[in-house]
């Protein structure tokens, strides 16, 4: 993964944060992209917005990270992954039936069998 924000240990400052991310997705030609920070410590969680695709954010630095929407987005997939220049390790549901894309920067295998093991509903491996 190469995009700066994923590998900062932010101070607890939501401005920054949110500013950090907006950049990043713009400079990547996501211009309608937008961040609003909810949670400024670790793990981060955001709220964010394209155009009418509406979507949360979670992350730990350098561990993990969760995108969160109402409904597979092949779109907002894609933009995620030409900004972390990685592929997304899997996709499945939440018990609120919220699609959830998951990235790992370490033990992706280890963590897609968890995954398997604790039951995730439509559960597909995206990294192959």
């Amino acid at each position: 993964m190469s995009a700066n924000w994923f590998f900062t240990q932010y101070a607890p400052a939501r401005s920054v944060i949110e500013n950090d991310l907006r950049l990043s997705f713009w400079k990547a030609g996501l211009a309608r992209m937008w961040f609003t920070c909810t949670k400024a410590t670790a793990p981060f969680e955001c709220l964010g917005f394209w155009g009418d695709a509406e979507f949360s954010l979670e992350w730990e630095p350098q561990n993990f990270l969760l995108l969160k929407m109402k409904a597979p987005n092949q779109d907002l997939l894609n933009a995620f992954e030409r900004v972390l220049r990685h592929k997304a390790l899997a996709a499945y549901r939440n018990g609120g039936g919220s699609v959830v894309v998951e990235w790992r920067v370490r033990d992706g295998d280890a963590r897609f069998h968890e995954l398997e093991t604790c039951g995730a509903i439509d559960l597909e491996r995206l990294n192959v």
